[in-house]
């Protein structure tokens, strides 16, 4: 296994400013996030839903970008792409997460751009399709995919997936 990689066991709250883990991990917390940022490296592609104009895209997953994860929590993930994005605008992700499993569909809000020579380094919140209701027409709601949904409903989704995989598994081995 390349030692450079990490692999997502659990996320987890605290109120601590100190946190320690065990190798491979490189997780961080300061004082003003909510959650840990584990670092990992995985690629990320990404497409535009509404960019930093207000301009709704009618098919947002016609185009599609590539980026590479840097750290990722429970409340968003760092890219780096070669793509700007302008605070603001709302894209719809899917990561790979050790080649393992795919986390499709999910809704980010792009909370901080900052260009580093010629790649960007973006920061991504994760947002709940709630957050649409507000800030889209009812017209534009009717045209968004009804599979987005926030890292947390995709996570749990998965989770739950692998879970019947593997009582399918044990009943097919009986």
């Amino acid at each position: 296994m390349d030692e450079t990689r990490s692999k997502i066991i659990s996320e987890i709250e605290t109120d601590e400013n100190v946190v320690s883990v065990k190798k491979p991990f490189a997780l961080h917390k300061d004082k003003s996030r909510h959650y840990i940022r584990l670092e990992i490296s995985e690629p990320l592609s990404f497409s535009i839903l509404r960019d930093r104009e207000n301009g709704f895209r009618t098919q947002p997953n016609e185009q599609i970008f590539q980026g590479s994860i840097l750290n990722i929590s429970a409340g968003g993930v760092l890219i780096e792409t070669e793509t700007p994005l302008g605070e603001g605008s709302l894209i719809t992700m899917k990561m790979s997460l050790q080649e393992v499993e795919t986390i499709d569909h999910v809704i980010g809000l792009v909370k901080r751009a900052d260009a580093d020579e010629n790649m960007w380094l973006i920061g991504i919140e994760f947002i709940s399709r709630e957050y649409l209701v507000d800030h889209f027409s009812s017209a534009e709601l009717e045209i968004i995919p009804p599979e987005l949904a926030s890292f947390d409903e995709r996570l749990k989704m998965t989770l739950n997936k692998y879970v019947q995989y593997k009582r399918n598994s044990a009943t097919n081995q009986r």
